[in-house]
């Protein structure tokens, strides 16, 4: 499939492309095993939650983080598979090599994605069509054809992914700087990497597009929303200047604290780490970032050190989370002596991931279907008795005010 561009050339600041192919570790367990494909597939991970799914799984709202049990209520026809996630990982290796091929600014993020900085290799959009149109098919034709990417190119990161994210694998979608807040402003608020709560509360106050966010007071934001708020309503105008941080240069956030006498009690221990690791998870939600791994080293009492590390499944800055861990981690260790100082180091730092990538094909596909069958009654009973229903006044407080109805022809 080539990939299908929309051209103009416009001299830009930053060149960079994003680069994913959708639902990674569900179209990887499909190509190694062709029976697979074309069911709703959702791939099991630690604790009997749900770690990736399928396109087709997707569509019936299965997302990352469920229990099983939620997965198959949502979707009773899914298949359930144990996930492989050294296989994964191996296979997520290759893909950021791929891209690192030649150009060594890639920044992860997440599985199966990246941004990469075309730097002076493509500053014009002419040149960077052709650039990003090759390191596409050099992805597809080493992983296959099942796992060709999306890709997105702009002057900046959310834009790039956001583009990619309004395509389909095998294509290519440019934003020129003239159109990129045109292309920004009906996007949905859920593409911005903001915490749960803080879309939550912009949902209550009738805000659904990233234009109505960004057209915003700028002091509001801040006061409402902090750092964070303003940070993702730059990213909703269009004025994302972050950088494409490159795996050699990764950041890392470091917190240390020594203890006038020894600790061995478990409590007094998480106490001190919650001290410790709270501040630097502040400041990457701040940022819209996340860690991939963390890190605890123990300097006991009896001047031995231990150290132990985890890897996150999907990068994160949630406090609860990553307290739990530390507290295995604490666990593990072997005991001999008090704890006479302690040090976590936040690693693989990179931009926060949007869990739930409902502007995906799958959304597409559900939406073909339902026009189908929207279609075939509209034949054979009549258009005049079908109603679509609209939501007139979507930021009314009460539901009745939001919801109505409309005659539908079934086109």
């Amino acid at each position: 499939m080539d990939y299908q561009l929309l051209i103009t050339d416009t001299l830009i600041i930053m060149s960079i492309l994003y680069c994913a192919i959708p639902h990674f570790a569900a179209v990887l367990a499909c190509r190694d095993n062709a029976g697979l494909r074309d069911r709703p597939l959702v791939l099991v991970g630690h604790h009997k939650r749900v770690f990736a799914v399928s396109g087709e799984a997707a569509a019936y709202g299965v997302v990352a983080g469920l229990t099983t049990r939620a997965a198959q209520i949502r979707c009773p026809e899914a298949l359930l598979l144990e996930a492989d996630i050294d296989r994964y990982r191996d296979e997520a290796e290759t893909f950021l090599q791929l891209l690192e091929h030649g150009n060594p600014t890639v920044e992860p993020h997440g599985w199966g994605a990246a941004y990469v900085d075309l730097g002076t290799l493509a500053r014009r959009h002419a040149e960077a069509v052709p650039l990003c149109s090759s390191i596409g098919q050099v992805v597809r034709r080493e992983l296959g054809d099942a796992l060709q990417p999306s890709l997105g190119w702009d002057s900046s990161k959310f834009t790039a992914q956001a583009a990619t994210r309004r395509t389909r694998p095998g294509h290519l979608l440019t934003i020129s700087a003239a159109r990129e807040q045109t292309f920004l402003k009906p996007l949905p608020m859920s593409l911005l990497p903001l915490g749960e709560n803080a879309l939550q509360r912009l949902g209550f106050l009738g805000l659904r597009t990233l234009g109505q966010y960004a057209a915003l007071p700028s002091a509001a934001v801040w006061q409402q929303f902090g750092q964070a708020g303003r940070l993702a309503q730059r990213c909703a105008r269009g004025e994302d200047n972050r950088p494409v941080v490159p795996r050699s240069q990764e950041q890392r956030l470091m917190a240390d604290d020594e203890f006038e006498t020894p600790l061995v009690e478990r409590e007094r221990l998480s106490a001190a780490l919650q001290r410790l690791v709270s501040p630097l998870l502040a400041q990457l939600r701040a940022n819209l970032q996340a860690c991939g791994q963390i890190r605890l080293t123990v300097h006991f009492a009896d001047r031995t050190t231990q150290e132990n590390e985890r890897s996150f499944l999907v990068p994160t800055a949630a406090e609860g989370k990553v307290i739990s861990v530390l507290r295995q981690l604490l666990d593990g260790m072997q005991w001999r002596a008090g704890a006479q100082a302690l040090k976590v180091t936040l690693e693989r730092i990179q931009d926060a991931v949007v869990e739930q990538l409902s502007l995906f094909p799958a959304e597409n596909e559900r939406e073909r279907k339902l026009q189908e069958v929207q279609q075939y009654l509209a034949t054979r009973f009549g258009a005049n008795r079908l109603r679509r229903a609209m939501l007139p006044q979507p930021g009314a407080p009460l539901p009745e005010w939001r919801v109505g109805w409309v005659e539908d022809n079934g086109q």
